[in-house]
């Protein structure tokens, strides 16, 4: 009796239905799945170009290739969770077992390479805002050997945080409530603290730092820009070739600046949706997995999985719009292959 009044009150207080919960699912999943194919897609062109022009040819473009191949990786793992979602129509033990493989199997690696694309975003930030405050230091400081040190570390400290979880953790064989033989996963106890202080560092920490860094990147670099042109529209008309030299080299860093800009504008947008699902958690501490309203929760948290895949997806874009020496590469490859 206590029991069946419980579900009554979940009922009752329920957000979402049943009816409305497994529409917003199955759309989030379609779109989901388009989003993870296009950033597949537009990310092997990115590294493509990359490539072409050189991976180490300058700082900024290492840094857009590691962030372009972790991104290709997070989109790539993005992929089963749709397709499972397509096999639950099916009821069968099949589906089951691929939710399971796929939450724990995917889900934590495709975490893995959202923040390390997290990190070098920040630097890239970090780099753009280094570069337009003290440009006669650029030379001295930010060199591409600098750069793939500091990606590198950036991959470690990624992989130091996460990896050991996998050791406490396994697949193992076991039977649902239906007497159905599943695969399920099985941590311990250490496991259960290693995920834990993930969640904390990963998942509340790193991210809104993050977020935070690069919105005061983001203002520096603006401020800047705004400054130098202001002080160009105030020079004489009558400038010596020395002064044009100069400008012309100023209107590179200026399109990169203003590159790295819009990019770290849309990927903070993307990644404050993307912590929709603490926020949330935060604000309305009954979303969460098994309280009153676990199917908002388990909308949010597929809604911050659309986040991702559409951040991954976009780049490309803003590459081909402001940056000439993309497109210029870009034209070349795909000129070369229609021939």
């Amino acid at each position: 009796m206590n029991v069946s009044s419980a579900k009554n009150d979940l009922a009752v207080t329920s957000a979402i239905n049943d009816g409305v919960y497994s529409l917003s699912m199955q759309l989030l999943h379609v779109v989901m799945f388009i989003f993870s194919l296009s950033g597949m897609l537009t990310n092997i062109i990115n590294v493509m170009v990359f490539v072409k022009q050189g991976v180490t040819s300058d700082s900024i473009t290492f840094s857009f290739f590691t962030m372009s191949l972790s991104d290709l990786l997070s989109s790539v793992l993005l992929l089963p969770w749709p397709l499972c979602t397509f096999m639950d129509s099916l009821k069968s033990i099949t589906s089951k077992n691929c939710y399971t493989i796929t939450a724990l199997a995917t889900s934590n690696p495709h975490a893995i390479f959202t923040k390390l694309t997290c990190l070098i975003q920040t630097y890239i930030s970090a780099e753009r805002a280094f570069c337009v405050v003290f440009p006669l230091h650029v030379k001295s400081v930010i060199k591409t050997k600098n750069t793939v040190i500091i990606n590198l570390i950036l991959c470690c400290v990624i992989f130091i945080i996460y990896v050991p979880y996998y050791g406490e953790a396994k697949f193992v064989w076991g039977r649902d409530a239906e007497n159905s033989t599943v695969v399920l996963w099985y941590e311990t106890r250490q496991g259960k603290a290693l995920h834990s202080l993930i969640y904390i560092i990963g998942g509340l920490i790193m991210p809104n730092v993050a977020i935070v860094l690069n919105s005061l990147a983001t203002v520096i670099i603006v401020t800047r820009l705004n400054l130098n042109r202001q002080w160009r529209q105030k020079l004489s008309s009558a400038q010596s070739a020395a002064d044009t030299k100069f400008q012309g080299m100023s209107s590179k860093s200026l399109e990169v600046s203003k590159t790295v800009t819009v990019i770290t504008t849309m990927y903070i947008v993307t990644f404050v949706c993307g912590q929709l699902t603490a926020m949330t958690a935060f604000a309305l501490p009954e979303v969460t997995m098994e309280g009153a309203n676990e199917h908002l929760y388990y909308v949010v948290y597929a809604l911050r999985f659309d986040t991702d895949a559409f951040h991954a997806s976009v780049n490309m874009f803003f590459y081909l719009k402001m940056s000439s020496k993309y497109r210029e590469v870009f034209n070349t490859i795909f000129y070369s292959l229609k021939k």
